[in-house]
């Protein structure tokens, strides 16, 4: 079994982001919404290997300053090597509320930071007053469906079923451990972030996923845990190949993505 904390995973995390604009589009739509100025103090949770830091060092001048948090030695070990700018800082852990932030931004990660209730009402404690908490959820995580894009398999439902049929495990949405909540819905997440006395502003935006970046995305080895955690990340990938030449490439869909910005007044 693969983690996050794994090297390999970091690696072909960092593969799937070189080759694909997935995570670069859906960086790019954070930090328009966090609004971020010069001079601000950051806080980028569940940093990974330092995209969404990259992306918001590019609004903050010379004095900004940007807090990597990041759990997982394998992801923040590659953020480190990546990410060496001086106005960064890279740690394991939250800083106690005697550390404040302009800005707390969270890419792609805040479904994994269960009971989330609580994790609002720590962060929303670690913003400065007129601050805010911007983050974002792919939709489908919000059991939502994506909307149909091209090609013969406009949905992209041909791979994950023919890795189905050829695994003793359970289908792919199963198997991505931590990215689908029954119970966590657009209204539920707005209610906990009003819990917290923060005023959270929607948003949301869609980026066209082809059949290709789908495949590169479930190499990523703790995404398939579940369905192919017998097999090594190379073994994996060789499976997702295999079942990606029976598949119609040139298909795409729309994948929606939401996002919240929660001020603090």
């Amino acid at each position: 079994m693969s983690g996050w904390d794994d090297p390999e995973t970091a690696a072909c995390y960092e593969a799937f982001c070189r080759n694909h604009t997935r995570y670069t589009r859906a960086n790019a739509e954070l930090i328009a919404r966090a609004r971020i100025g010069p001079g601000m103090r950051v806080l980028d949770l569940a940093a990974g290997t330092g995209r969404t830091a990259e992306a918001a060092l590019e609004c903050l001048g010379e004095d900004g300053r940007v807090m990597c948090v990041e759990p997982f030695a394998g992801m923040r070990a590659d953020g480190m090597r990546r990410v060496t700018d001086r106005r960064v800082e890279w740690r394991s852990t939250l800083p106690d509320e005697r550390e404040t932030f302009e800005r707390i931004l969270c890419g792609a990660a805040i479904w994994q930071l269960d009971p989330l209730p609580e994790t609002f009402r720590t962060l929303a404690g670690l913003l400065r007053p007129g601050g805010a908490l911007c983050f974002n959820i792919p939709a489908l995580y919000l059991l939502e469906p994506d909307e149909p894009g091209g090609g013969s398999d406009p949905s992209l439902l041909s791979l994950p079923a023919a890795l189905f049929a050829s695994s003793e495990y359970g289908p792919i949405q199963e198997s991505v451990k931590g990215q689908t909540h029954a119970s966590l819905t657009w209204s539920c997440i707005r209610t906990w972030l009003n819990a917290t006395g923060l005023r959270a502003q929607s948003w949301s935006f869609r980026v066209r996923l082809t059949q290709d970046a789908y495949a590169d995305w479930l190499k990523i080895p703790v995404l398939t845990d579940r369905m192919l955690g017998g097999l090594a990340p190379k073994a994996r990938a060789q499976r997702i190949d295999a079942a990606l030449a029976s598949a119609d490439r040139s298909s795409w869909k729309w994948e929606r993505w939401r996002g919240w910005t929660a001020w603090k007044t």
